[in-house]
C-alpha cells in the first residue's frame, strides 16, 4: 500500500520520518560524499539499505518514452504496463497482423530477429524521474521514433525494409506514472540519488547528478498510471522539447 507521492525535487516537503533518518545520518553521507577516509564502508552501506527501506511505501512521478498504437495506449490506461519479453513482443506483432497493418512475412521478421528475451531487457521497463526533455533529443528521440521499443528497433533500424516499417506503427507517447518504489530493481540507487538532494538542499554543491532514472521489475498497475501523452499534444511538446530537435517527429 502506498504511502503517498514522494516529490523527488522538493526536499523541503519530504515526509517527517525520512527527514529524521536523513538529519540522524547527516554527517556520515556528507562525509562520504566529501570523500572523508576516516568513514566505515559498512556503516555507509547500511544506513543506504535502511534509507530504502523508509522509501519502499512510497511512489516517484516517472515518465516512459515509447511509440504506441491506439491500442496499445487505451490498453496500458486499462490494465496498467507488463513486464516485456519476447512472448509479449510476439502478441503486439500478430494483434497488428490481425489488424492489417503487418504482413506475415514481415512479423516473421520481427520475430525472428530482436533483442526482447536478453537479460538486460526482459522484464524491465525503464522510467526517468525528471522531465524527458533534459535527456535532449540525443537521449530520448529513438523511444519515440519506431514502434516495439528498443529491443525491436536495435535490430531493424537500419534495415531498408523493416525499418519504415516500424516508422509508420502508432503514436509517439509518454506513460506519465505514479512509480512505487518497492516496484523498482532492489538496489542502493535511488537512496544514494535521496543523499544527494538532500545534501544538495543544504547548499552542499554536488558534482553527481541528480537526474535520476530506473527500471521497474513488476506490473505497474492501471491505478498508477496518471495517462498517456500522445503526440502532438501541447503537454508532450513541453515535457519532450521535441519543437527544437533537428529532427521532427511524426
Amino acid at each position: 500500500m502506498s504511502t503517498g507521492l514522494l516529490e523527488l525535487d522538493r526536499p523541503k516537503a519530504w515526509p517527517p520520518e525520512l527527514c529524521a533518518f536523513l538529519g540522524k545520518h547527516y554527517d556520515l553521507f556528507l562525509g562520504w560524499e566529501t570523500r572523508q577516509n576516516n568513514l566505515s564502508a559498512p556503516a555507509y552501506d547500511g544506513a543506504l539499505r535502511g534509507l530504502m527501506d523508509i522509501l519502499q511505501p512510497y511512489v516517484i512521478l516517472g515518465w516512459h518514452c515509447t511509440r504506441l498504437t491506439v491500442a496499445e495506449a487505451d490498453d496500458i490506461l486499462r490494465s496498467g504496463m507488463q513486464m516485456p519479453d519476447a512472448a509479449m513482443l510476439a502478441r503486439r506483432i500478430d494483434a497488428l497482423v490481425e489488424s492489417n497493418e503487418f504482413a506475415p512475412d514481415l512479423a516473421c521478421l520481427l520475430k525472428s530477429k530482436n533483442q526482447s528475451d536478453e537479460i538486460n531487457r526482459a522484464g524491465m521497463v525503464w522510467f526517468c524521474f525528471f522531465p524527458p526533455r533534459k535527456a535532449g533529443e540525443g537521449g530520448i528521440e529513438r523511444f519515440f521514433r519506431y514502434w516495439g521499443g528498443e529491443a525491436l528497433y536495435n535490430s531493424h533500424e537500419d534495415d531498408p525494409v523493416t525499418s519504415p516499417a516500424i516508422r509508420v506503427i502508432g503514436t509517439p507517447c509518454i506513460v506519465e506514472s505514479d512509480v512505487p518504489v518497492s516496484s523498482l530493481v532492489r538496489h542502493e540507487r535511488l537512496a544514494l540519488n535521496i543523499v544527494r538532494r538532500f545534501l544538495a538542499s543544504r547548499d552542499h554543491r554536488m558534482t553527481e547528478s541528480t537526474d535520476y532514472e530506473d527500471r521497474i521489475v513488476r506490473p505497474l498497475t492501471a491505478t498508477n498510471v496518471r495517462r498517456v501523452i500522445r503526440f502532438p499534444d501541447p503537454d508532450f511538446f513541453a515535457l519532450t522539447g521535441c519543437a527544437e530537435w533537428r529532427r521532427l517527429l511524426a
